[in-house]
């Protein structure tokens, strides 16, 4: 899975089955200072902290990569119980308020929100919408966006059971 794909499929999935335009993208900027906790030895009960400036963070950086480096013989060897954490956001808006949504335009908010989560779930993960909800469940969801069920090259709104559509191209 190519994860620098993820944001476009998951702007062409919304772009295809939020017809409310809600999803807006977030930018999640890091502080510029951290904080380095670390033990000066094995043997040491107190870890030590420090705050790290733009060059300290560049350093830390670099023998962080070099260490992953010495560890896998330059890639050589092959980390097999490696987790790689990737954080994707997006932010739903109203054009309204809360109170506005629900008295005046008539619509649950949350069954919005729950539109638009397991449109970008089923991007993230490749997997058709309806592997992602609970059996009890699906009736209610397919009632409330049928777009999330429909065929990939189905026209005229056939559904098919065997291999529901899956939101993006990404597989894993």
């Amino acid at each position: 899975m190519d994860l620098t794909e993820l944001p476009a499929a998951l702007d062409k999935s919304l772009e295809a089955l939020d017809a409310a335009n809600a999803v807006r993208p977030t930018i999640i900027t890091a502080k510029e200072q951290w904080v380095k906790r670390w033990l000066p030895s094995l043997m040491s009960k107190t870890p030590e902290t420090a705050t790290l400036g733009e060059e300290e963070l560049r350093s830390e950086k670099g023998k962080a990569l070099e260490l992953l480096d010495a560890l896998t013989r330059s890639g050589a060897l092959v980390l097999e119980e490696a987790a790689l954490h990737v954080v994707l956001a997006a932010t739903h808006a109203f054009d309204k308020g809360l109170v506005d949504t629900v008295v005046q335009d008539n619509l649950n908010p949350i069954l919005q929100v729950e539109r638009s989560s397991l449109i970008m779930a089923s991007s993230a993960t490749g997997m058709p919408a309806a592997s992602l909800i609970r059996p009890e469940h699906e009736e209610r969801v397919r009632a409330m966006t049928p777009a999330l069920f429909l065929h990939a090259g189905g026209g005229g709104g056939e559904e098919e059971e065997e291999e529901p559509r899956t939101l993006s191209g990404l597989h894993a």
